[in-house]
């Protein structure tokens, strides 16, 4: 993901990266214009929501919310600074995997759900994983101001993207020139961890 962005200083990129389950609370550095998070829990697709309400909670802002699993192509600065919710919360697409714009407020109204959701044992990622499938979009789900932000989805694949013998299908979105690898496109017994 951070590979595929350009960097400029209109844009702050918060990298939360689960499963540091050693950590007495998160951890926090800061290179140039990109904050990396290592969070003392693996929420699966919300660790990145939990950890802005855990440290950010009374702030004002509003976030692009991605998955390391994804790249992004040269238009999508362009493409994000076109884009007004009017609203708390975008979904990219439906279903989302739980990417899309929310603000502060809408992540603060979901603190319980939020919090239900904090994994913070390594033996339960995989029961998180599952339930995560139950309750994909649940933010976007419950909001009634929520907009679809991109008007095409194209899939193609599988392929070994990453060459680490998983097979994803490549998403892409053109609203925003954005790219997402998935591994685990259909409903399984076991889903999959890895990057």
């Amino acid at each position: 993901m951070l590979d595929s962005m350009a960097f400029d200083s209109n844009w702050n990129v918060f990298v939360c990266i689960g499963g540091f389950y050693e950590y007495e609370t998160y951890k926090i550095v800061k290179e140039g214009h990109i904050t990396y998070i290592y969070c003392n829990h693996n929420s699966i697709d919300y660790t990145g929501l939990i950890a802005l309400l855990d440290l950010f909670y009374d702030s004002d802002d509003t976030y692009l919310y991605l998955h390391d699993t994804c790249s992004v192509g040269p238009k999508f600065y362009e493409l994000l600074s076109n884009i007004s919710i009017d609203g708390e919360s975008g979904r990219i697409w439906y279903p989302s995997m739980n990417m899309g714009i929310y603000t502060s407020t809408i992540i603060r109204k979901n603190i319980n759900f939020l919090l239900e959701r904090k994994n913070t044992l390594e033996e339960n990622s995989q029961k998180f994983k599952s339930d995560g499938v139950h309750f994909e979009d649940f933010i976007f789900k419950n909001d009634s101001t929520n907009v679809k932000l991109v008007s095409n989805n194209n899939v193609t694949g599988p392929t070994d993207i990453y060459n680490t013998g998983i097979m994803r299908i490549t998403e892409y979105y053109d609203g925003l020139d954005l790219y997402k690898y998935k591994a685990n496109w259909e409903i399984k017994n076991v889903y999959e961890l890895r990057n």
